[in-house]
């Protein structure tokens, strides 16, 4: 038989119908803002995310086989872990954005553990606007390289004779680049990390443009 989810207030009086359906978890958001109603364990993994303060249905989605379940500290994201010993195979881990879209996934040959790094929920700020901030913050799409035709000879030399303007970068507010910050912080790395990284990628491809030059040249 089906589960029924309602919350009431203090006094026992209904406030929200969360509905039916295969679930045997309701994970609280630590903001107090979000919910999410799962079926995890022996049920197949249905998850229903609620905000409570519109008191309206996100969306619903699945997570097969989770064995432990979390908000992040901010209560922007949620995660999912299938680990052992509780299940040998598909361990791994899936975050999901507050409104239930999946935004991570990483599976591995033997998960024994999965939590958030500890941190205090009042260190984030107001939920709103870390949800504004995260879904101002875009994500370039990659070109694929090796497509469309070949630039002729006299098109080479004229755009060489005549480069292209630079495009102004895009104006970014600064709650995503804040947004951009705590998500690093949450996953484990550093935005100072990431710079470096780019920079060396960058040198490298300098030096390789170089050694072709000096070879091309002697």
């Amino acid at each position: 038989m089906p589960a029924k989810a309602t919350l009431f207030d203090k006094n026992c009086n209904p406030l929200l119908e969360l509905g039916t359906g295969p679930y045997n978890t309701i994970r609280w958001n630590p903001k107090g803002r979000f919910l999410c109603l799962a079926g995890f364990g022996n049920l197949p993994g249905d998850m229903v995310f609620w905000d409570y303060a519109d008191k309206k249905q996100l969306a619903a989605t699945k997570a097969e086989w989770s064995v432990t379940s979390e908000w992040s500290p901010d209560g922007c994201y949620f995660m999912t872990a299938t680990t052992a010993p509780r299940l040998q195979v598909d361990n791994g881990i899936k975050i999901f954005h507050y409104n239930g879209s999946l935004y991570f996934k990483k599976m591995f040959d033997k998960l024994f553990q999965a939590d958030w790094k500890p941190e205090s929920p009042s260190k984030f700020g107001d939920i709103a606007e870390l949800i504004k901030s995260i879904d101002s913050v875009k994500l370039e799409d990659k070109k694929p390289s090796g497509q469309g035709p070949k630039p002729t000879q006299a098109a080479t030399k004229a755009s060489s004779a005549n480069p292209p303007a630079q495009k102004p970068a895009a104006y970014r507010p600064p709650h995503a680049k804040t947004a951009a910050v705590i998500q690093a912080q949450l996953l484990g790395e550093s935005p100072s990390e990431t710079l470096s990284k780019n920079a060396l990628r960058n040198k490298k491809k300098r030096e390789k443009k170089k050694a072709a030059t000096d070879a091309s040249s002697s």
